[in-house]
C-alpha cells in the first residue's frame, strides 16, 4: 500500500475527544424474535427483518405489525428490501434469493463465492460482498446477475478480510463493515481505496452499516454497545446512543424521511430513531 494511502487510513479516525449524541425514539417494536442480525427499510414505515437463530424473515407495516413472513432453505445472513420484495444471503447457498407475493426465487448464482452482505444501490444494481476460503470482495451485479464491477485488490494488497454488510451513499462510494480487519472499508466506484476506519474502542466489530442524506455512515458496533457516525471521509464524528440500547446489529436509513434510520438489536426489539441536528 501506498505511504499516502496508509497516512490517510491511519489518521482519517483520530480525534483528541470522544463526542456522544442522544438519538431520539420514534418507535420501538418488538419483533417477536431473537438474535435479530439484519433490518431493510422498504417504503411507508414498512421494513423486514431476520434473525440468524431461525429461517424466518417477516415483513412489518409502519404500525409494527406483522403483515407477512416466510421461511427460507437456510438461516438467512443478510436481506435488502426492495419495491416490490426482499432480497436475501443465506447460510450456505450460494446465490441470492428474492421473495415476494408469497414467492420465493432463486435470482441467481455467485458461482463458489459465498454471498453475506447485500444491498441495493440507487439504479437498482446489487451489491455482495462474497466469501470464498481466504479470499473476499464486493461486487456489483445488476439485476439479471451479470457482473458489472468487483473490488478485490488495492496496490497489489488485497481490499477485504470477511466482509459483510454493506451501502452505497449518496456519492456513489461503496462502504463494507469487515469482521476480518476490524474496521469499515469504503472504496470509489472506480475501485480505488477511499478510507478505512478502525473505530475508537478496542475490540471493534462493525456490524451493520447505513448512509444518511449527508452522505455519511451510521455503523452498529454491538459488541461496544453503540452506534459509529462517520463522515463520507471516514472521520469520526461522534458516537450515537438511544435510550434502552442493547446491543444493535443492523441498521437501515428510513429513505422517505430526513435523518431517520431503523436499528434491529440482538434482544429482538427495533428500533425507529430519529438523528437531530446541532
Amino acid at each position: 500500500m501506498k505511504l499516502g494511502n496508509l497516512h490517510k487510513i491511519v489518521l482519517a479516525h483520530q480525534t483528541k475527544v470522544d463526542k456522544w449524541k442522544l438519538l431520539q425514539v420514534r418507535a420501538v417494536i418488538d419483533s417477536g424474535m431473537v438474535s435479530l442480525c439484519d433490518v431493510g427499510y422498504r417504503e411507508n414505515g414498512a421494513f423486514y427483518t431476520c434473525s440468524e437463530k431461525g429461517k424466518t424473515i417477516r415483513h412489518y407495516n409502519g404500525s409494527g405489525k406483522v403483515i407477512d413472513c416466510f421461511d427460507g432453505g437456510k438461516n438467512p445472513l443478510c436481506l435488502a428490501a426492495s419495491s416490490n420484495g426482499v432480497l436475501y444471503t443465506e447460510f450456505g447457498i450460494r446465490a441470492v434469493m428474492f421473495y415476494s407475493k408469497g414467492r420465493i426465487k432463486h435470482l441467481f448464482s455467485t458461482g463458489d463465492w459465498q454471498p453475506q452482505g447485500i444491498n441495493l444501490t440507487k439504479l437498482g444494481n446489487i451489491l455482495l460482498t462474497l466469501r470464498r476460503k481466504n479470499q473476499s470482495k464486493l461486487v456489483l451485479y445488476n439485476q439479471h446477475g451479470q457482473i458489472c464491477s468487483e473490488f478485490q485488490y488495492h496496490d497489489d494488497e488485497p481490499l477485504f478480510r470477511d466482509p459483510w454488510y454493506i451501502v452505497e451513499n449518496s456519492k456513489g462510494d461503496f462502504c463494507a463493515s469487515d469482521q476480518g480487519k476490524h474496521a469499515v472499508i469504503c472504496v470509489k466506484p472506480n475501485g480505488r481505496l477511499a478510507f478505512e476506519y478502525k473505530g475508537r474502542k478496542c475490540p471493534f466489530y462493525p456490524r451493520g452499516i447505513c448512509a444518511d442524506s449527508t452522505s455519511h455512515f451510521i455503523v452498529a458496533d454491538p459488541w461496544n454497545n453503540m452506534l459509529h457516525y462517520i463522515s463520507s471521509c471516514g472521520e469520526f464524528i461522534c458516537y450515537l446512543k438511544y435510550d434502552s440500547m442493547d446491543s444493535p446489529m443492523g441498521v437501515s436509513s428510513v429513505t422517505d424521511e430526513v435523518n431517520c434510520f431503523l436499528v434491529c438489536e440482538i434482544s429482538g426489539s427495533i428500533f425507529n430513531l430519529k438523528l437531530n441536528p446541532d
